[in-house]
């Protein structure tokens, strides 16, 4: 038999996304003779916009062997429990999106039903009242219980804040002492085979690297899969008009909070991401209804602490490649695509698409079949995230800027009109396993945004509805008396630096 196993992989551009990538192929093929290789350009800085997480990074982390305290330490990072919403809905309006549970099925029927039928009978605890997350969140409390112990505050999950410069660093040096290589190098040629398939790499200093397999993290240029092999951009910005963002950083406040901050401004939102150095600050916003300028002093007019470093613009352009894996290469990262940063989605992208990568591990022949397959579940991944935050602007009530107005007339993909459609009836949602987004996310933000279905699923009737009234205010009371006694995050962040 032949041998066609890939014997050496390049990774062509550093930052999050290139080590993310290499430190799952280190991981997954530490028993394998693969050679991995990262160019990194010297020139090429770290964007950095990325710095809050989804709980499946944490996963992440645990997947490659190394320790919670220790990468916390390292990454300069905080605890996220979730996103505070403000002026999305309306000016003066705040809602949450919560990580983890929001309440518990009731007679084996969803919390959200049974939450629905109280509100209609003129309950007023909201939605995510009932999210262990959201209440900590709120009080400025965090707690992780001990493996094995119960605390009563199941349910909740948590992501981090982080250095995203400081995360890549880490990788890197996993990686490296992994048997990784690093060249620090410019690519100035690639080379393409007649079929076109990428055969070489020219680098600045003349010399060349072929490899079997390449992986472009040169960002949205696409050195590699867009420049060299001409795979198209699909731009999403017909539903996502925004396409700058100006970053700050600032001083750190004395209490860090345990959330993202998202609050909405006239021409798009800004953020607010707490680390244990310093705080991140930034505003996203459309350069077809503001200046850099004016976007500029907006930020710095509404951050809290005091600036530590001059504002920096970035431009991006919502959208995907047409094809993420074509032939012998695989976008990852920016190359592959970019959602806006609302949701957090970014490096979570970069490391699904390495995971999913190594889960479908090609031979040097690189089916098309396996390529089909992979491009098809990574499209699938991007269009569900895409259409969650396209639904945080097209219900939004706004009309206090032509920014706003235009959100409502703007076109919405038919995937999420159907979503909205089947959830204004009964309070459905459209299944599908490859939604990032758990129905607890969707009927959070839908119901933060002021979409309530028109009725609920009748089949809870079934239930003793006193009983079960008296069961949610239990609950309710119940978890903000256990939160109370828990340490406030900076108390339990002081305790984690004491720890070896």
């Amino acid at each position: 038999m032949n041998d066609n196993r890939i014997k050496k992989i390049a990774i062509v551009g550093g930052g999050t996304a290139g080590w993310v990538m290499a430190s799952s192929l280190a991981r997954s093929l530490e028993k394998s003779p693969c050679e991995i290789v990262v160019i990194e350009s010297p020139d090429i800085g770290i964007i950095g916009v990325g710095e809050a997480t989804i709980p499946s990074f944490v996963d992440f982390v645990h997947f490659l062997g190394i320790a919670e305290n220790e990468f916390i330490q390292a990454t300069k990072a905080t605890f996220k429990l979730g996103i505070k919403f403000t002026h999305w809905r309306r000016l003066g309006h705040e809602y949450w999106h919560q990580f983890g549970a929001v309440g518990f099925n009731i007679d084996a029927k969803p919390f959200y039903q049974h939450w629905l039928k109280y509100r209609k009978n003129g309950g007023e605890i909201e939605y995510t009242e009932f999210s262990p997350s959201v209440v900590m969140a709120k009080k400025g409390k965090f707690y992780i219980p001990p493996q094995g112990k119960q605390s009563g505050i199941a349910g909740s999950e948590y992501a981090w804040h982080f250095d995203a410069g400081l995360v890549a660093e880490f990788l890197a040096s996993y990686s490296l002492a992994r048997g990784v290589m690093r060249i620090k190098d410019t690519v100035q040629k690639v080379s393409l085979t007649p079929s076109g398939s990428i055969q070489s790499l020219s680098l600045s200093d003349g010399s060349s690297v072929d490899a079997d397999f390449y992986v472009d993290c040169t960002g949205q240029k696409g050195l590699l899969i867009g420049e060299a092999m001409g795979e198209k951009y699909l731009d999403w910005g017909h539903y996502l008009p925004v396409d700058r963002a100006v970053a700050v950083p600032t001083e750190n406040a004395d209490e860090i909070n345990p959330y993202t901050d998202s609050i909405a401004r006239s021409c798009g939102w800004q953020w607010r991401i707490p680390l244990q150095h310093r705080t991140g600050n930034g505003y996203v916003y459309s350069s077809d209804y503001c200046s850099a300028e004016d976007a500029t002093e907006l930020l710095l007019n509404n951050v809290k602490e005091k600036p530590i470093a001059d504002p920096r613009v970035l431009k991006f352009t919502t959208g995907k490649r047409q094809q993420i894996w074509k032939k012998n290469c695989l976008a990852v990262g920016l190359s592959a695509g970019f959602l806006e940063p609302l949701e957090s989605t970014g490096i979570y992208l970069s490391m699904k698409s390495a995971l999913s990568f190594i889960q479908m591990f090609p031979d040097i022949n690189c089916h098309e079949a396996t390529i089909r397959e992979y491009n098809r579940l990574m499209d699938d991944e991007y269009e569900c995230i895409r259409d969650f935050i396209v639904l945080h602007y097209c219900v939004s009530e706004r009309r206090d800027s032509k920014f706003w107005r235009d959100c409502r007339t703007r076109p919405v993909p038919d995937t999420l009109r159907e979503k909205l459609s089947l959830f204004r009836n009964q309070g459905r949602l459209v299944k599908n396993d490859l939604d990032l987004f758990s129905a607890g996310s969707w009927y959070a933000v839908l119901e933060g945004m002021g979409v309530r279905p028109l009725d609920y699923d009748h089949t809870i009737d079934s239930s003793d509805f006193e009983r079960v009234q008296k069961i949610l205010l239990s609950d309710f009371v119940k978890l903000g008396d256990i939160t109370e006694s828990l340490p406030s995050h900076n108390e339990y962040l002081d305790r984690l630096a004491t720890l070896k």
